[in-house]
């Protein structure tokens, strides 16, 4: 038997959804809690008695973004691979993220435009910590069997991988529009994905 939401939650799912979608195209300055309201079918006081504030809601649902990429992250811990294929992995799973959740891509983009500062580092670093010491472990892993460089500093690689994602994101659209093909094509993201791959383990492997 499907077990049904209390509607306190289904009114705080539809104002987060919402949110999302106002806070990601408008940034935080620009979002109106009238129109989040509004496209969430609620009255604008109902947002208040969940969160109080705009700040409020608007950490909570970046928060909620953040985690919904660490459950994403979760998918790629395995102990079963190799360490090239356990790096291959991470990243084909990291740009299906990016592919599927658009609205986390530009969220972010407007969150480093104000610094970075709406989630405590703490709380940021507990939610990407798993993820970050993962692929850490994957590289010393490669490092003891003798397939990756000694030398190779693990840190370099965390913010390689994240960036070759999330850079093709945020500039997916000039770039399709300068080389005149869809760059988000299902079959231009992974063709991206596997070039990314290729130049991580091309680095890594002596």
């Amino acid at each position: 038997m499907k077990v049904r939401k209390p509607k306190s939650q289904i009114t705080i799912n539809k104002i987060l959804t919402s949110a999302l979608e106002e806070f990601s195209e408008k940034g935080f300055f620009g979002a109106r809690i009238d129109s989040i309201a509004a496209n969430a079918g609620v009255n604008k006081r109902m947002i208040y008695e969940h969160f109080e504030n705009k700040e409020n809601l608007y950490k909570e649902v970046l928060t909620s973004v953040y985690e919904k990429c660490a459950e994403s992250e979760r998918e790629f811990f395995s102990e079963d691979l190799r360490p090239q294929d356990a790096i291959r992995n991470v990243v084909r799973i990291y740009f299906k993220f990016l592919y599927d959740n658009p609205d986390f891509v530009r969220i972010l983009m407007w969150e480093n435009l104000n610094n970075a500062d709406s989630i405590p580092v703490q709380q940021l670093k507990s939610i990407k910590a798993p993820a970050f010491e993962y692929i850490k472990y994957q590289v010393n892993r490669g490092k003891e069997q003798g397939i990756f460089k000694a030398d190779v500093d693990n840190g370099q690689i965390v913010v390689s991988l994240m960036n070759f994602g999330f850079a093709y994101f945020t500039n997916i659209h000039t770039l399709s529009l300068i080389l005149e093909k869809d760059l988000g094509a299902p079959e231009e993201v992974s063709k991206r994905a596997e070039f990314v791959c290729d130049i991580l383990i091309n680095y890594l492997t002596k």
